[in-house]
């Protein structure tokens, strides 16, 4: 990348929402990241797919086997999959016909430095 950028790629794909360690989570960047990131989570299937693979046995879930558990179909279930791989959430591995993926803790570990208590997205003290 230009200006020795060292924004890593997956599976061809420069995810969306990074955040450097150190980096403000509240400058521009920083923001669109994070926005990103709590976008590619506003939907209930994304949310749900995010803690299937979590919860896997291996720590990780094969395509044919998301599938089994939405009454959607495949194609929507990878417009899904691919927003959530875009954003980093999720990384994919090709395996012969199927994908398989897993949960990157990156993106969460951001997702909960900017919610937790004392986080950049705390309540201020009310001042009377």
């Amino acid at each position: 990348m230009a200006g020795g950028s060292t924004v890593e790629q997956r599976n061809g794909v420069v995810p969306l929402a990074v955040l450097r360690v150190g980096e403000d989570p509240l400058d521009d960047h920083g923001a669109a990241a994070a926005a990103r990131l709590f976008k590619a989570l506003s939907d209930p299937v994304r949310v749900q797919l995010v803690a299937l693979v979590r919860q896997s046995p291996q720590g990780e879930a094969c395509f044919c086997d998301l599938a089994d558990e939405f009454a959607m179909p495949q194609s929507s279930l990878s417009h899904h999959l691919k927003i959530l791989v875009a954003a980093g959430i999720l990384s994919r591995e090709r395996r012969g016909t199927w994908s398989w993926y897993r949960v990157e803790h990156h993106p969460l570990a951001v997702m909960e430095k900017l919610l937790r208590p004392g986080g950049p997205l705390r309540e201020e003290a009310r001042r009377d």
